[in-house]
């Protein structure tokens, strides 16, 4: 500690530093409810008297895991290969139980540390181009050095046995303290994880007692932090969410539906059957990707009228029409080439991605995203416009995920209510996530700078890399937002 305390030194108070805080499924609505009630004192007086609150979108599939790679890599889970918390890959799984378990993927257990493999190898992440970084109970930390990967302990033994008890006091306890001893080290960038209004939420719903007094406890830790000398200094400092949550009223399990209409499925935990017609790999609970012929070596993913045609060995024609029928769906999503087509049971609509970045949304027989209507925009103007829709940035969000080749053939995602898994899920959801609808995919972003907004979570990688001064690397997703005094400019 004394090298970092000697470089500071020297460095001076202009030595610029950013902190990012992941309040893990907090919706922006809860929060901002909380600080008009006067609960949140330090947050309102640290964060928001001199920044504020912006309008704020996560990605798809919106689940704790892939929904942190935006801030930490700028990119979408499609452009990251990681479409959603559980995948297959069908250009490497022939169907071997042991053989074949590294083409699938859950990161709910033993394979949670994957997720820092499962990029392409040329992606920085923030802490790749920070050399100087310190993380705190996170599960990425591809780029950092061993000896800042802090909380890791904590996070496996209090984390796991919260997820049974939602306990997650004393996890989130160690993480606070952690983070007010960092203060005097001044790292360039600091990133710290809080999981308990999420899992505490899984529990009950988003509005309970138990939840709300999570982001009490939350905002007495970001007391301790400013007393410390947290928020001193020329620093940005973000408490942001990876998603929101929602009430389950409804379970609907695409596995058992799909065994019903005679179709073998593969699914975790138990990830080996014998010819299986169909693997169902759940993220959240609020969307599915779903892969016919698991077993079966391909390049691409079947097409949507090859399934419709009947044209998939021993996979009936009728099946998306079926899914999408189904108590508590939304819709179908699937890919035909380029095009992306939303199937839900009034009708049809499509996505066609565009050059030079714009995305063309046409309802052939169904306004499926309740946008009032199709229309080509950049994904910028559809973000604004559809903000306050039912399914926001849903244009964007659906065409990203599609970049993958690991994405399913079938992206199935729920209604508000419904959850999409019943059979193995323990402790049972009371309230979920993973879904395309606005509950969740709004989510939190606070700064202690002013921003203009809407954003989405994919912008605060290059927010963090601008002000610090750092080279933003290319091809990324995301556009830094720009701050009040830029805006003055």
């Amino acid at each position: 500690m004394s090298d970092n305390l000697a470089r500071n030194r020297e460095m001076g108070e202009s030595h610029r530093t950013a902190t990012l805080i992941i309040l893990d499924g907090a919706r922006a609505d809860v929060f901002e409810y909380l600080v008009a009630a006067g609960d949140l004192p330090n947050l309102s007086r640290h964060l928001l008297e001199p920044g504020g609150v912006v309008a704020a979108t996560t990605v798809f599939p919106s689940t704790t895991g892939v929904a942190y790679l935006p801030f930490l890599t700028g990119c979408y889970p499609g452009t990251c290969d990681v479409p959603g918390i559980r995948w297959l890959d069908p250009r490497g799984y022939a169907g071997h139980w042991w053989r074949d378990r590294q083409h699938l993927r859950s990161y709910c257990g033993p394979q949670g540390g994957k997720i820092n493999d499962d990029l392409p190898e040329e992606m920085p992440t923030l802490f790749d181009v920070i050399p100087d970084s310190v993380a705190l109970c996170s599960p990425f930390t591809r780029g950092l050095k061993p000896e800042y990967d802090r909380v890791q302990f904590a996070r496996k033994v209090w984390g796991g046995l919260a997820h049974y008890t939602a306990g997650y006091g004393i996890l989130e306890r160690a993480v606070g303290r952690e983070l007010c001893r960092l203060v005097p080290e001044r790292h360039r960038f600091t990133l710290a994880v809080f999981p308990g209004v999420d899992g505490v939420t899984h529990f009950w719903d988003p509005w309970h007692s138990d939840v709300l007094n999570v982001y009490r406890e939350f905002d007495e830790i970001i007391g301790s932090y400013a007393a410390a000398g947290g928020c001193d200094g020329d620093r940005l400092t973000l408490v942001v969410s990876d998603h929101g949550l929602s009430r389950v009223d409804r379970h609907t399990d695409i596995s058992l539906a799909l065994e019903e209409i005679g179709m073998p499925t593969l699914r975790h935990p138990v990830v080996w059957r014998r010819n299986p017609r169909a693997a169902v790999m759940v993220s959240g609970n609020g969307s599915v990707q779903v892969y016919l012929q698991p077993g079966r070596l391909r390049s691409s993913r079947f097409g949507l009228s090859e399934i419709e045609q009947g044209h998939v060995p021993d996979v009936p024609g009728s099946v998306v029409r079926y899914i999408a029928s189904l108590p508590g769906i939304a819709m179908v999503v699937a890919a035909d080439g380029p095009t992306v087509w939303l199937i839900s049971r009034t009708g049809r609509a499509t996505l066609e991605p565009l050059d030079g970045g714009a995305i063309r949304y046409t309802p052939v027989s169904a306004d499926v995203l309740e946008i009032g209507g199709g229309g080509t925009h950049t994904d910028r103007e559809w973000l604004e416009r559809t903000l306050d829709s039912p399914y926001p940035d849903a244009p964007t969000q659906l065409t990203q995920l599609f970049r993958s080749p690991r994405t399913g053939d079938l992206t199935v995602i729920a209604q508000l209510g419904t959850d999409l898994r019943l059979d193995w899920e323990i402790p049972e959801h009371r309230s979920g996530h993973g879904s395309l609808f606005a509950e969740h995919m709004r989510c939190l972003v606070a700064s202690n700078l002013r921003l203009r907004g809407p954003v989405r979570t994919v912008d605060l990688f290059p927010l963090i890399l601008n002000y610090l001064g750092v080279t933003v690397p290319e091809a990324i997703d995301g556009k830094a937002p720009l701050l009040a005094e830029e805006l003055a400019a």
